[in-house]
């Protein structure tokens, strides 16, 4: 499905990536919610939940699944513009009301960033980006998405703790959490994760008695503590204008070997075992 919401590192041009490394699973826990990209365009399990610590983003999904057709009409009715912009810097009391204002907050900021005033999006060129576009056809996203979303348990909680309360053999988790401050340019996040957290997560991955896959960039303490784990790479373009795109390189890591889609990477020295 086409993207829902506008999010700073979030899996939609490599979703089918990770989805296709994924081992047979019952349970599917996904740690860091973000846009969910990972989630929206996977298969159904039969236990499925997604986690994030952002209260305005839980908030956001739980509307979006229990009252689609209400935030449907609000954001059909919601003109883009900097006004719009302005007021969905400021946290309304009312659950639907603020749930359109954390849409137009992800798709009206430059770059999606939710952690500052980066600014209001316009388009300045007559041939793209087309954010108007994409706004238009956020009332039908909105519906695929509810219908995805229906059988789903939605957490606000710390992830290291969610973890160990769901630590068992048959549950897959994907973890994406925000990357290590000094792997990445600037600060996208409300709610970001020093070194000490990395670490914590890190901890609790590595107890997991099922499959994990994490994502992230490149750094020592992840190779260090992942040394045994499977580990591979790809290219991702990045960047919150056409302007400042850049190629980055994306890591995945597992605790189990991959198998069955080598055939995704023409570059088999891209795959390999730390």
């Amino acid at each position: 499905m086409k993207r829902v919401l506008n999010y700073p590192g979030s899996k939609w041009g490599s979703a089918k990536i990770i989805i296709d490394l994924m081992p047979e699973h019952k349970s599917y826990l996904e740690l860091f919610a973000g846009s969910l990209a990972v989630f929206f365009n996977k298969s159904k399990d039969t236990l499925e939940t997604v986690n994030d610590i952002d209260g305005r983003l839980v908030n956001l999904w739980k509307v979006m699944r229990d009252r689609p057709a209400e935030l449907q009409r609000a954001v059909h009715m919601t003109l883009y513009s900097r006004e719009e912009y302005e007021m969905s810097k400021e946290i309304s009391d009312n659950e639907l009301e603020d749930a359109r204002r954390m849409l137009v907050r992800c798709w009206f900021a430059v770059g999606g960033k939710t952690n500052a005033d980066v600014g209001f999006k316009r388009n300045i060129s007559w041939n793209g980006p087309y954010n108007t576009y994409e706004w238009s056809e956020l009332p039908m996203r909105i519906q695929q998405a509810a219908e995805r979303l229906k059988d789903a348990q939605i957490e606000r909680k710390d992830a290291v703790e969610l973890l160990k309360e769901m630590n068992d053999k048959d549950t897959l988790v994907y973890a994406d959490p925000p990357y290590l401050h000094e792997t990445r340019k600037s600060k996208h996040y409300a709610n970001e994760m020093n070194y000490t957290k990395h670490v914590e997560l890190l901890d609790a991955l590595k107890n997991h008695k099922g499959p994990v896959i994490l994502s992230g960039y490149e750094s020592d303490l992840y190779n260090t503590e992942l040394k045994d784990w499977w580990k591979m790479t790809f290219d991702q373009q990045v960047g919150i204008t056409t302007k400042k795109k850049r190629t980055a390189t994306e890591v995945l890591w597992f605790n189990f070997e991959p198998s069955g889609q080598m055939n995704l990477f023409e570059d088999m020295d891209d795959f390999c075992n730390i």
